[in-house]
């Protein structure tokens, strides 16, 4: 995301594309003071690209693209019309790269039918894809190849929100840096439904600005419930998220072991934040060393570090190589199964493992909670 732009003679981010983005910005800004219904991600994406459309001229043509037809429910928040942009601005010189800035809301499964969103987007905007609300064999609806592909893509920008506001903050960061600062790529964002009554929303209240900031780079950390030391870190992203929160009162509650939490709305962007400071660092050693954001996060401390996605066990080991104690990636192809109670022994076993409890911990917590 810190290329240059490739198309020719950008215009300037105070013109007509710098005022779009401006109040599309100030349409997603959070009102003080009021209290902001518990939403999933897909659902506040949905309600976002409505007030957008209804947002005045700049903002208005919000429109839905898929590469694949399918129908929405009457009253459906994710249909939001017949279209696809967050504005219907376009840059004045008439050439193969005209920009096209534009907020995608689309559904496909598959990497086939992303790569066709993405040649209609000239891979440039804001993608937004709720496949996870489909019904699938695959652990998040799309195939593995999906995210390992992304991941691997550097002028995407990949992120899997946990909770409305995560997609609220990630939206402005996205606005700001694509139309504002003029950095090229794009953005993707992995969304997903469910039960409005569920625990995981009642992390969902609103961040406060440099939690929003933080969530943008990729990381940022969950109230304590207390002033205990912290033994382990546990990092969420996703529906995963609330598995690793509830992982945390268990081990609070059963084992008296004080946790912090994270949610990663994209280890991808953290891992990649970390490999640009390493190599800025090489090239000017009589500089000021610059600290990646997960380093920043996770400090110099040396408690064990377990890192959870829904997707596969690497995109959460991206970040392992930035973290001083030990780590741990569990994903869909971890054998294990992604619950409270197995992330709770994990972290049991890491913290016997280390010697800072005994082994037959882990031996009570598998009977415990009648693993075995």
């Amino acid at each position: 995301m810190h290329t240059p732009p490739s198309f020719p003679h950008p215009p300037l981010p105070g013109g007509e594309t710098g005022r779009a983005a401006h109040a599309c910005m100030a349409a997603l800004a959070p009102v003080s003071g009021l209290p902001l219904p518990p939403v999933s991600p897909r659902r506040a994406l949905g309600a976002m690209a409505g007030s957008l459309k209804q947002g005045g001229a700049l903002v208005a043509r919000v429109r839905h693209v898929s590469a694949q037809a399918r129908p929405f429910p009457d009253g459906d928040a994710w249909d939001v019309g017949a279209s696809a942009g967050a504005w219907a601005v376009r840059y004045r010189h008439a050439a193969p790269q005209a920009e096209k800035p534009l907020l995608y809301l689309c559904s496909p499964s598959s990497l086939q039918a992303l790569r066709a969103v993405l040649v209609e987007s000239g891979e440039r905007g804001i993608v937004c894809n709720d496949a996870e609300t489909q019904a699938s064999r695959w652990p998040k609806g799309v195939p593995p190849e999906l995210p390992a592909w992304l991941a691997a893509q550097h002028n995407c920008t990949p992120f899997d929100p946990a909770t409305g506001e995560e997609v609220r903050a990630i939206l402005r960061s996205a606005l700001e840096t694509l139309y504002l600062e003029q950095q090229s790529g794009y953005y993707y964002l992995a969304t997903h439904d469910a039960d409005e009554d569920a625990d995981e929303y009642a992390m969902a209240a609103p961040l406060s600005a440099a939690d929003a900031a933080a969530a943008s780079l990729g990381m940022y950390r969950l109230p304590s419930p207390g002033p205990a030391a912290c033994r382990v870190r546990l990092c969420g992203a996703g529906k995963m998220l609330a598995v690793v929160a509830d992982a945390a009162r268990l081990l609070k509650e059963d084992w008296d072991i004080a946790t912090q939490v994270w949610s990663c709305p994209s280890y991808t962007r953290l891992a990649r934040d970390a490999q640009a400071a390493e190599q800025w660092n090489l090239r000017h050693p009589r500089a000021t060393p610059r600290l990646a954001h997960v380093r920043r996060c996770l400090d110099d401390s040396a408690a064990p570090v377990i890192a959870v996605t829904g997707y596969g066990q690497h995109i959460a080991g991206q970040i392992g190589g930035c973290v001083r104690g030990r780590f741990i990636a569990v994903g869909a192809d971890t054998r294990m199964e992604k619950s409270a109670p197995w992330l709770a022994v994990t972290a049991l076993k890491a913290l016997a493992d280390d010697g800072a409890l005994p082994l037959q911990f882990v031996d009570y917590a598998l009977r415990r909670y009648a693993l075995l």
